[in-house]
């Protein structure tokens, strides 16, 4: 069974009490198919060689749209927080610098 990422995967239930499981697939662990890596939309995430029991269907446009806008978003979020944590290092090194100024020449005033 041949999978892409973002390939929609649902795991058919064995009894009729159980629900189909139904997630995407965000990683392809072999050289050319299974195991997968399934995040499935209750959130959880696993690893999984589909048996008889699952189908794997090509997402729709629409589907890709949003996994593209996703995958944007979290680029973004990572991106800011990179650029949160360098300018608090670049603020912290320049108010040292300042401050280690400043002792210096209250040093010189005093002499």
């Amino acid at each position: 069974m041949s999978a892409d990422v973002g390939d929609r995967i649902t795991l058919h239930a064995n009894s009729v009490d159980a629900p189909d499981r139904t997630g995407t697939i965000v990683g392809i662990l072999g050289s050319d198919g299974p195991p997968y890596r399934v995040r499935f939309d209750n959130g959880d995430e696993t690893i999984l060689t589909p048996g008889p029991d699952a189908t794997i269907a090509a997402p729709t446009v629409s589907e890709r749209v949003g996994q593209a806008a996703e995958a944007a978003g979290e680029k973004a979020t990572a991106l800011a927080e990179e650029a949160r944590a360098t300018a608090e290092d670049v603020t912290g090194r320049a108010a040292r610098a300042v401050a280690d100024t400043a002792s210096k020449l209250a040093e010189r005033f005093q002499k």
